[in-house]
């Protein structure tokens, strides 16, 4: 991503059930996919009112895509969204009221284990 790209992706079922289908990321996490994107993050992740922020490296901009891509449809009642934003790609997971917690727990392993900053 460029300095001001932007992705989206939109929940495809924004009511649907929270449940998510595993098997879209199961390759993803034999890879080591999940923990190259955490240790790409910069920053602790940010609380908002309909779910989190979380601020990446530049270097991790093909990362983040390719998490939006694979979340969208794993997870498809989540907004997705990146921006890049000084340097930095600043991806924002939403979602409904009933969603909130998951969204939460998606990066609290990562920003546990860099004590919630870099």
């Amino acid at each position: 991503m460029r300095e001001g790209d932007t992705v989206h992706r939109a929940a495809a079922a924004p009511d649907g059930d929270l449940a998510c289908d595993f098997t879209i990321a199961r390759d993803l996490a034999q890879s080591g996919f999940r923990e190259r994107l955490a240790a790409s993050i910069i920053g602790p992740v940010r609380q908002l009112e309909d779910g989190v922020e979380v601020t990446f490296a530049a270097e991790a901009s093909g990362l983040v895509r390719e998490y939006i891509d694979v979340e969208s449809r794993c997870c498809p009642f989540l907004d997705l969204s990146a921006r890049t934003d000084g340097g930095t790609v600043v991806l924002t997971v939403t979602g409904r009221a009933e969603a909130r917690e998951f969204i939460r727990n998606i990066f609290a392993t990562a920003d546990a284990d860099r004590g919630g900053q870099q």
